[in-house]
């Protein structure tokens, strides 16, 4: 277990003294944080380590969220142990694209306040520009970015990092978890990312897109299938720059693939 044990019990003991644990399980599935499952008599929370300065920004954004049940609740933020805790959200990884919860949970987030700086999606690509990973896409790209900045900016508040992995399905309603990236963006990013994250048939893609917008509001198609190869070759690079090398090669065959369809 990466994270000692009398760190956890130190962090839980803070927020609740006479908590007795029973059980603490490590879930590996995180790539940027340590995250427990921890057990006690009366429930289960999800107790979280984070490797950068504690997102309070995101965390206050999952306390508004978390009353309209798109994400479990924070309940205790410890600066000290830069860790956090949440209620643990019982199911599973959605197996199965479900484009109302999808729709429902891309919209309760991209209402919230939007203020703070924003992300600057092509900033974080030129990071790797001189990698050589890099290079074998180095003119695509071009491309993709000389795309993507002709489009117009939708700016909102945005999960920034809106994989299946960060999903949680229980009794057919999904939660968002771990919104460490959270911050104003393009939804345009999060409405990419989650469609590469699914592999989205093209009528799949249709169908999150229609009903998002819905009937009022133009889809700008050109920059939705440029914003999917940013986010193919962003979340390859981010892979290989943190050598997260279960993710690598599944992020590699969909850039291939994305690239090479249009």
């Amino acid at each position: 277990m990466p994270k000692s044990v009398a760190s956890i019990n130190s962090l839980v003991r803070r927020y609740k003294p006479s908590t007795r644990i029973e059980q603490i399980t490590y879930l590996p599935q995180g790539v940027s944080n340590e995250n427990y499952r921890v057990d006690t008599a009366e429930q289960s929370w999800l107790v979280k380590f984070y490797a950068k300065p504690l997102p309070h920004e995101a965390i206050a954004t999952q306390r508004r969220l978390a009353k309209q049940a798109a994400c479990p609740a924070p309940l205790y933020v410890d600066e000290a142990h830069q860790g956090a805790i949440f209620h643990y959200a019982p199911g599973k990884v959605p197996e199965q694209f479900d484009v109302s919860q999808a729709v429902k949970c891309l919209q309760l987030i991209h209402a919230q306040p939007c203020s703070g700086p924003y992300l600057d999606l092509h900033a974080e690509l030129k990071r790797y520009e001189h990698q050589p990973f890099y290079q074998a896409y180095a003119q695509a790209l071009h491309q993709v970015v000389t795309d993507t900045k002709m489009q117009s900016e939708d700016m909102r508040f945005c999960h920034n990092d809106l994989i299946r992995q960060n999903i949680i399905s229980y009794l057919g309603c999904w939660q968002c978890i771990d919104f460490e990236y959270a911050q104003p963006g393009d939804r345009y990013f999060d409405l990419a990312m989650l469609s590469i994250s699914f592999s989205l048939t093209e009528a799949q893609q249709h169908a999150l897109l229609s009903e998002y917008f819905g009937s009022e509001q133009r889809i700008d198609w050109v920059k939705f299938t440029a914003m999917q190869k940013l986010v193919a070759a962003l979340n390859y690079f981010w892979y290989r720059a943190n050598n997260t090398a279960h993710r690598v090669d599944e992020a590699k065959l969909q850039l291939d693939e994305i690239l090479n369809a249009t």
